[in-house]
């Protein structure tokens, strides 16, 4: 048996680096753009990030919003509603 190379480990987890967990391991329905942890890198383009990795200021570690959303998930609190809008709708 011989021991894979560098490039077939990276194949296994292609999510490492980019999202903190396996993506599809969190609430069924939800996605990265829900989560409280996206954080957008703004240097020459607006990069979406996992704020709970590493990231980069490259595309290496940017992630896909609509993504299914990781076992670390984490619900966006709720900002808004009628009393931000000072009753108007």
């Amino acid at each position: 048996m011989t021991r894979p190379t560098m490039e077939e480990l990276r194949a296994q987890l292609p999510w490492r680096g980019k999202y903190a967990a396996p993506p599809g391991t969190g609430p069924e329905g939800k996605t990265c753009h829900d989560c409280a942890y996206l954080i957008y890198t703004d240097y020459r383009k607006r990069h979406p990030k996992c704020g709970r990795t590493k990231y980069t200021h490259g595309d290496a570690t940017t992630i896909k919003t609509r993504t299914a959303a990781c076992r670390l998930f984490e619900a966006e609190p709720a900002v808004g509603g009628a009393s931000a809008l000072g009753g108007m709708e």
